[in-house]
C-alpha cells in the first residue's frame, strides 16, 4: 500500500523539471509574442505608446524585438549554454529596465505588475536549469 502511495507523488527533482519546463515554454512564448508588438504586427501602436511615454525611441522596439525573438528559441533548444546564459541576462535586463523605466517615469503599481510577473519567470526559469542546460563554470 505504501508503494502505491509513494509512486503517484512526484519526487522533488520531477516536480522542479515540470516547474522548470512550464515556466521556461511560457516565456519562449512570451518573448515571441513580445516580439510581434515590438515589430508592430499585433499591437496597432500601442507599443510604441509605452516607449514615447517612458522616453525611449521607437526604434528600440525594433533592437528590444530582434533580441527577444531570438532568445525565444534558445532557452528551448538543447545544449547552447553560452547562449542561453546571454538569453537570460537580456531577457532579465529587459524587464529590470522595464521597471525601472516604469518607476522613473512615476507609472503606478499597475505599470509594475507584468514586468515584475516576467522578470520572476525569467529569474526562476534560470534558477531551476539542469545542469546539462547550464553553463559549466571552472
Amino acid at each position: 500500500m505504501k508503494n502505491e502511495l509513494t509512486s503517484s507523488v512526484p519526487s522533488p527533482s520531477k516536480t522542479k523539471k515540470i516547474i522548470y519546463w512550464a515556466l521556461t515554454i511560457y516565456l519562449s512564448f512570451e518573448s515571441v509574442l513580445s516580439a510581434t508588438w515590438d515589430f508592430n504586427w499585433l499591437n496597432k501602436g500601442f507599443a510604441v505608446g509605452i516607449m514615447n511615454h517612458i522616453g525611449f525611441p521607437s526604434y528600440f522596439l525594433i533592437i528590444k524585438g530582434i533580441a527577444t525573438f531570438l532568445a525565444a528559441p534558445v532557452f528551448l533548444l538543447p545544449r547552447l549554454p553560452l547562449f542561453k546564459e546571454w538569453a537570460y541576462f537580456g531577457t532579465f535586463l529587459i524587464y529590470a529596465g522595464a521597471i525601472a523605466s516604469h518607476l522613473f517615469v512615476g507609472d503606478g503599481i499597475s505599470q509594475l505588475i507584468a514586468p515584475f510577473i516576467f522578470l520572476c519567470i525569467t529569474v526562476a526559469s534560470w534558477a531551476l536549469r539542469p545542469p546539462s542546460r547550464r553553463f559549466p563554470c571552472h
